[in-house]
């Protein structure tokens, strides 16, 4: 009797691509450090907005103090004066306020937006 024999089948020869392990590192390091500086640049502008809203208050309360001191009614125009102003420092901080969150806003879209284009060229470089 003659002896069939199974044709011999052979797997495809898996090759992993090398994975530079300390160039994912160093992105995630520079990610991080990007995300560390957008934090940094958002709280600093938090914190001076508080100080202008804080500094806008004790003015307002020194003023009501001043006003409520006085036993003497005020004059329509005096009133309208002081209400005028009171009006016109409001507008003032508010957009300041929104100027600096502006700016602070430009400032992480630009960091993101840098940090962003610097991973698609290191994964470029990593691919190729």
């Amino acid at each position: 009797m003659a002896k069939v024999s199974a044709p011999e089948f052979k797997l495809p020869e898996f090759k992993a691509r090398s994975v530079d392990l300390d160039a994912l590192f160093a992105l995630q390091k520079a990610n991080l450090a990007v995300a560390h500086e957008a934090q940094t640049v958002l709280v600093e502008a938090a914190q001076k907005i508080v100080k202008a809203q804080a500094h806008y208050v004790q003015d307002l309360l020194a003023q009501l103090k001043a006003n409520l001191a006085t036993k003497e009614p005020k004059k329509a125009q005096t009133v309208l004066a002081d209400v005028q102003a009171a009006a016109e420092k409001a507008v003032a901080v508010g957009k300041s306020n929104v100027d600096l969150t502006l700016v602070a806003q430009r400032r992480v879209a630009d960091l993101v937006s840098q940090r962003v284009q610097a991973n698609i060229n290191e994964f470029k470089a990593l691919a190729a």
